[in-house]
């Protein structure tokens, strides 16, 4: 049996990940379809993750340059009811890593668990199996739990309705006769470009962060997100070796406000010494002013959805994403879309691409008129921020969400006690340099709730300036990553110590 430890994240929403799976394996011929076939539905379903495929194929146990339906692939597809989904995929995860449920298992079957207690447990030497990463564990508990295996009980984890099968089963697997016989299974077989007939292939865009489909021109190589492609860690001084390490002791058990405020503080220290200039987008990069939003604010507030979908679906530097949308704006094609009618003429400057996420912009403004004035009558930022997610969120907008309110706070348009929460864009690098500080219990977020309680933890650990810009260049001058190779000698309190 082998010990996989990395697992497609279906199990923290289960309504949209999972039934997309399923999807896809109903959809599968049963005589078998191409590998790009294969990719392509998997693609669309939101579950191929280009920088690691072998996860959703290992899962799913197919691979090679013609993807048949496996026996996992056909349960999923033949399951009449929820129960036998949800079996299906305990089985499934039973049998790629019996070690990991069976040491889960026995450690909720004596009391609820909280996750970094289990995880503190694998990280042991009391654990003889392969050490996930804590994102990978989260993972795992995510499906677990969306399949009934376990149950949430406050902050922790106990036995689930569907455990008592897989108690009796791991109760009955002898540890040391598994790790005797235990020997990884063979990588899924990925096809190369040789392998197949790539003459009208496409590059693969990177998975969005929203619906919005992407229309990436040539990729920029960057790791980071579009917004944030201007950082540079290069001449920034290291905020590793300044102070004292924290002891291990003080946040083994939990990541207390005093160690998040000491985080803070380091963080707020030396910021000072990083001679950098803050360049974020302003409105007056796309012409905006607050005259406007006196005489039409709904219109301001659509122009600032279509630089939002520019900014973070185009995949070009800034003056690209400027260019852009000058162009759209020149051409009268925004003005055309506002009022729903039909651009008359589009210039050879108009980029295709361009034009089809201000459409979709446009689209979803023209639902829901008068939203600039249901904005300004809120009560605090929360709320704003809430009205904006039922108008523009519901699969078109995610992070650009916090960014367009950043955008009507420079525009000072909208005022709130509370509005710097909602002002700093939680990008995935901000959420997981986040969770690996201690400052978010997990680094996904599926959800405008989820959304919003990373975009707060970034102010606690930032509570002036340029929080997602700051935490950017302190993860990469600190070097922050998963399985750090830094966690041996950074003074800073972060999970990664604790492996």
């Amino acid at each position: 049996m082998p010990q996989v430890v990395e697992y497609p994240p279906i199990g923290a929403d289960q309504r949209g990940a999972l039934q997309a799976l399923v999807r896809v394996c109903k959809e599968t011929p049963a005589k078998g379809e191409t590998f790009r076939e294969f990719r392509s539905r998997l693609r669309g379903a939101k579950l191929w993750d280009r920088e690691r495929p072998t996860v959703v194929l290992r899962f799913l146990n197919v691979g090679g340059t013609t993807i048949t339906p496996s026996p996992f692939m056909q349960a999923l597809a033949a399951a009449a009811s929820e129960d036998d989904l949800a079996n299906a995929i305990l089985d499934r995860m039973w049998a790629l890593n019996p070690l990991l449920a069976k040491t889960v298992l026995d450690l909720v079957a004596q009391r609820a668990y909280h996750k970094d207690e289990i995880y503190k447990h694998l990280a042991s030497i009391a654990f003889k199996g392969k050490l996930p990463s804590r994102p990978a564990l989260e993972t795992w508990i995510q499906i677990a739990i969306a399949t009934g295996l376990l149950r949430t009980l406050g902050v922790a984890v106990a036995t689930g309705p569907r455990a008592e099968r897989f108690v009796q089963l791991a109760s009955a697997l002898d540890i040391d006769e598994f790790l005797e016989e235990d020997k990884p299974d063979a990588d899924p077989v990925i096809p190369s470009v040789s392998d197949e007939d790539t003459s009208s292939a496409a590059p693969e865009p990177t998975a969005p962060e929203s619906s919005i489909p992407i229309a990436a021109a040539a990729p920029s190589g960057s790791p980071l997100p579009p917004p944030l492609r201007h950082l540079s860690a290069e001449g920034v001084p290291t905020p590793r070796n300044r102070e004292r390490p924290v002891p291990l002791t003080r946040f083994n058990a939990s990541f207390t406000d005093d160690v998040l405020a000491e985080t803070t503080a380091r963080i707020t220290a030396w910021w000072p010494d990083v001679k950098t200039t803050s360049t974020p987008y302003a409105p007056s990069d796309f012409g905006l002013d607050a005259e406007q939003w006196v005489e039409s604010s709904d219109e301001v507030l659509y122009r600032i959805a279509v630089a939002a979908a520019l900014t973070f679906r185009l995949d070009r530097d800034r003056a690209g994403v400027i260019a852009a949308y000058t162009a759209l704006d020149k051409a009268g094609v925004l003005s055309d879309l506002y009022q729903g009618t039909v651009p008359e003429n589009l210039p050879a400057q108009v980029d295709a691409r361009a034009l089809m996420l201000a459409s979709l912009a446009a689209r979803r403004c023209a639902e829901v008129p008068e939203l600039a004035s249901q904005l300004e009558g809120r009560a605090s930022a929360a709320e704003a921020f809430a009205a904006l997610d039922a108008a523009l969120g519901r699969g078109l907008f995610r992070t650009e969400l916090f960014w367009i309110l950043d955008m009507l706070a420079r525009l000072s348009v909208i005022r709130y006690d509370d509005l710097s929460d909602f002002t700093v864009t939680p990008h995935r690098i901000i959420r997981d340099t986040l969770f690996r500080l201690g400052f978010t219990p997990t680094p996904y977020a599926s959800d405008g709730a989820s959304l919003v309680a990373a975009a707060r933890a970034a102010r606690k650990a930032v509570p002036s300036g340029p929080a997602d810009e700051i935490l950017t260049l302190f993860a990469l001058a600190a070097g922050c990553a998963y399985d750090c190779a830094h966690r041996k000698t950074c003074d800073f309190p972060c999970r990664e110590r604790l492996e």
